[in-house]
């Protein structure tokens, strides 16, 4: 596997079909004044997977925007897209393995790579979204360090709630500006 930077005249608007299915969601739950997520079952198994291209690379309202390929035999398998905002934060627009070829390290490597830049760039943190259903995508979000950070119940909807799903932010913060 090859981690290569996608060039933005060749995959610019290049089309990302996001689907994934749960039978469990993260459940918010406010506990001694915090917000914690709760892993639970939704009762049934849900099918997300939009009608038309979920996301499309290199769109011109992500600032700095870059890309990055896994490349199994030149075919590309997983991309990782990422941006800057004003205050000195990375964000992850989308992170996506063929399914064919998760569980292989893939994302591993690509959120490795993103870490890196992190570090390099002097940047303070990174941040990305997902929805509380997609519990494959929480799962490694956690295991790469990532902690909840905030979450908004009426991103998709005005019942994300009932619904079973909530915008979750997650960020990972770089060592250097924890304060002591």
């Amino acid at each position: 596997m090859e981690i290569r930077e996608l060039d933005k005249r060749i995959y610019k608007d290049y089309p990302v079909k996001i689907v994934y299915d749960t039978d469990s969601y993260y459940d918010l739950l406010l506990i001694d004044e915090c917000i914690k997520i709760e892993k639970k079952p939704l009762g049934y198994n849900y099918h997300h997977e939009k009608d038309d291209i979920s996301e499309r690379l290199y769109q011109d309202w992500l600032e700095g925007a870059r890309a990055f390929g896994a490349f199994v035999d030149d075919e590309l398998v997983g991309i990782i897209e990422i941006g800057t905002d004003y205050s000195k934060r990375m964000i992850i627009n989308l992170l996506k393995v063929d399914d064919d070829y998760q569980r292989r390290g893939i994302a591993n490597a690509l959120m490795d790579k993103v870490k890196a830049i992190m570090y390099k760039d002097d940047i303070r943190a990174i941040i990305l979204e997902t929805q509380s259903c997609n519990t494959k995508a929480i799962g490694f979000y956690q295991s790469q360090g990532f902690k909840l950070i905030g979450f908004d119940t009426i991103c998709y909807t005005n019942n994300d709630l009932e619904r079973k799903e909530v915008r979750l932010d997650f960020g990972f913060i770089n060592d250097k500006y924890i304060e002591k």
